[in-house]
This record gives C-alpha cells, sequence and structure tokens, in this order.
C-alpha cells in the first residue's frame, strides 16, 4: 500500500510538468535520430548545387526541427495523458530509459 500510495503521490508531482516531460522526449528522440534525417535530407539534395545544399541544410536546421518538435510534442502529451495515473510514472521513466538504451546503442553517450 505504502508503494501504491508513493507512486500517486510521484503521479500527482509529475502532473504540471507532462508538458515538459513530453518536450523532453521529442527532444531526446530528436538528437538520437537526427542523424537519420540529415541523411535523409542529404540524400536528396546531392546533386544540388553548394549554395542551394547549404541553405537546404540551414532551412531544416532552423525550420524542419523546430516544427518536428511543435508539431510532435502535442501528440505525445496527448498519448501521456490518455494512460492512467497509476501507470503514469512506470511509462516516463520507462520512455526514458528506453531512449538512454538507444542513445547508447548508437554510441551518443
Amino acid at each position: 500500500m505504502f508503494i501504491l500510495d508513493l507512486n500517486l503521490r510521484f503521479a500527482h508531482f509529475l502532473q504540471p510538468y507532462l508538458q515538459d516531460i513530453s518536450l523532453a522526449l521529442v527532444a531526446t528522440c530528436l538528437v538520437v535520430y537526427g542523424d537519420k534525417v540529415n541523411g535523409f535530407l542529404k540524400s536528396l539534395v546531392s546533386s544540388w548545387v553548394f549554395l542551394a545544399r547549404v541553405m537546404a541544410f540551414i532551412l531544416m536546421c532552423t525550420f524542419g526541427y523546430g516544427l518536428l518538435t511543435l508539431w510532435s510534442q502535442p501528440l505525445v502529451y496527448w498519448g501521456i495523458t490518455r494512460v492512467d495515473l497509476v501507470y503514469r510514472p512506470a511509462l516516463i521513466l520507462f520512455c526514458f530509459c528506453l531512449l538512454g538504451v538507444l542513445a547508447e546503442r548508437k554510441r551518443h553517450l
């Protein structure tokens, strides 16, 4: 009963920070998989003129990643809020641990 009560208190403590947590999850995913996005962009623009390739890279880094973050953060927030309050802390902990394992596999750590 003590563990369940502690878990519920932790879930209520996390409630005001869920938007920040979802933003952190999205940003971490973009850091871990940004090289894949950049590789895809590189394959698309490899035949372009140098100045056009540089502009495409600048636009992707400034606007592309920003839009990806802005559009996917509400979806992650929506997904987190759909999970029952009792399971929410475990889900958040699992997601961050999974991202840590994925980052380790990609040699980011």
